[in-house]
């Protein structure tokens, strides 16, 4: 009988030593490297962009800069690319947290917004009109509304809610304001939209704005970091699961998502503090340092330990 009751402890034992969770807080941290990845992928040069001697991609990979599906290069195609799989991941893991909220079906906007842009990419109709402002603002509308009649059918609006609705539906506008705001083909504010100053606050001596060689390109790269770091901030703050160790672990994309923010206003990308490495360093950093916060205050894991 004690026979049986020790195989039963050291069977479960066993089980527990690499928990359901771990999967899952390892592909956070996995996806946390996505908006940097181009960077690991490929350097820069004085000749221009090659690829990184990492995994020896150098030996078969087309060059980085030739042009593939409507960009300018491979490498912006897979930072383009990287950065929509982030901001959609996020937006996502917040819809399957958000569970019984009253606002969980707006949610489904950003994410199925995102999907879009990414098979827009993939399949090269990034310049095409499916690409267009006016096409994806109906496509927002539409699902808004949809939305919002099925919501409405199981229960009423109230404020709070409707706020919270209006909010995201509104974020979820962020990936292309910069086509809401600017012109295209001269990059200059449209007419009806008022000048506040903000371009030429970013303005450097050399003419860039935040480091970007427009004041729309700078809108763009910073307004779609902020969607990605509002999806995944969304996550760990209303995170609701019954899987409670995965949140802390939520931190890591916010983080890098802010840090990246932070370079953008601070037009320091292009410094040291903007290298793959200082971004890779934080996730790892950061990681470990949740774990180890996780390994001495997980109650559960250390009362099965001791059995």
């Amino acid at each position: 009988m004690n026979k049986q009751k020790t195989y039963r402890s050291t069977g479960t034992r066993s089980r527990t030593r690499i928990p359901r969770s771990f999967w899952a807080v390892a592909g956070i941290i996995l996806v946390s490297s996505l908006p940097y990845l181009s960077d690991v992928l490929t350097v820069r040069t004085d000749g221009g962009t090659q690829w990184s001697p990492l995994l020896g991609l150098h030996l078969f990979m087309p060059d980085p800069e030739t042009p593939i599906l409507g960009f300018s290069g491979f490498r912006m195609f897979l930072y383009t690319l990287f950065i929509f799989v982030f901001t959609t991941l996020g937006w996502s893991t917040w819809l399957i947290v958000a569970k019984d909220r009253p606002y969980r079906k707006a949610l489904y906007v950003p994410v199925v917004l995102g999907i879009y842009q990414i098979l827009m990419i993939l399949t090269g109709l990034r310049t095409t009109t499916a690409n267009s402002w006016e096409v994806k603002t109906g496509l927002i509308i539409v699902l808004a509304i949809v939305l919002g009649l099925s919501r409405s059918k199981e229960r009423p609006f109230r404020f709070g809610p409707t706020v919270k609705w209006l909010l995201i539906i509104g974020a979820t506008t962020l990936p292309f304001f910069h086509d809401i705001i600017t012109l295209r083909e001269t990059a200059a504010l449209k007419d009806w939209v008022p000048d506040i100053g903000i371009g030429n606050a970013l303005t450097d001596m050399t003419g860039n704005v935040g480091g970007f060689g427009s004041y729309r390109a700078f809108v763009y790269f910073f307004m779609l970091h902020l969607y990605a770091h509002l999806g995944w901030l969304g996550s760990f703050i209303y995170y609701d699961h019954h899987i409670k160790k995965i949140r802390p672990f939520l931190l890591v994309p916010v983080i890098i998502s802010l840090f990246s923010l932070i370079l953008f206003i601070l037009n320091m990308q292009d410094t040291p503090f903007g290298a793959p490495d200082i971004k890779f360093y934080i996730t790892i950093g950061l990681s470990g340092l949740l774990a180890w916060n996780f390994f001495f205050n997980d109650r559960t894991g250390r009362t099965l330990n001791t059995r």
